[in-house]
């Protein structure tokens, strides 16, 4: 595959192409869904659940742009902790705003690493150069992502309560993330906003792997 010499450079790039390919293809696409576009798309949906308190989208949409300005930036995150709402008292308590800390705090490693992998992953593929060689990483790469990505939709799609909560412990504190229905957070993202979410991330990331699957294919035919 390599040819006789065996470069070991273009052995390591290959193995990154295929390594990185999932961290690209899935933390790319998180990272799409975290904009505000999102957030009017699922309030703009007939059955997303209403507020079971009365608090209208309008403003439910409001704090939840707030959130998402929270937990991707300082400012934002200062302006959360003083949010109101609308009868004056403070939207969020403490233990809200301290999971939202945790949130901020894992995506200011998550995503950096995320653009540092797709700028490597990018390098890898030019330090193989061949079209062949580019072909067959990204084509393996396109697998594995696959692999991946489509056991966590499966896993997701068979129960989404139980994926739900083995990523929130897994990444955060068991005890930090479980809210009252009370809670303003639980009324501006209910599950179907997550569950949606996660199956957008999962959509788009197998859209990824198959075009990279498509790209490298057509590289080996080209090739051959």
């Amino acid at each position: 595959m390599f040819g006789k010499e065996g470069n070991p450079f273009k052995v390591v790039a290959f193995l990154l192409v295929v390594l990185l390919s999932p961290i690209v293809f899935v933390g790319l696409s998180t990272r799409v869904a975290f904009m505000e576009w999102f957030i009017e798309w699922e309030y703009s949906k007939e059955d997303f659940p209403k507020d079971r308190y009365g608090l209208d989208d309008e403003y439910r949409k409001y704090l939840a742009k707030l959130g998402l300005r929270a937990v991707l930036s300082d400012e934002g995150m200062e302006e959360f902790k003083r949010a109101t709402l609308p009868d004056g008292r403070l939207a969020f308590n403490r233990r809200e705003v301290k999971h939202m800390e945790d949130v901020k705090n894992l995506l200011e490693v998550a995503f950096p690493a995320v653009y540092a992998s797709a700028l490597l992953w990018v390098l890898s593929l030019f330090v193989l150069r061949k079209p062949r060689l580019v072909g067959n990483a990204l084509v393996a790469g396109s697998f594995f992502s696959l692999l991946l990505a489509g056991g966590i939709g499966l896993f997701s799609y068979l129960n989404y309560d139980l994926a739900f909560e083995l990523f929130h412990n897994y990444v955060f504190d068991p005890y930090s993330w479980r809210f009252r229905y009370t809670d303003t957070l639980l009324r501006i993202y209910p599950m179907k906003f997550w569950k949606d979410g996660t199956f957008f991330v999962v959509g788009t990331s197998l859209f990824l792997c198959a075009l990279s699957l498509i790209a490298g294919l057509y590289l080996r035919l080209k090739t051959r």
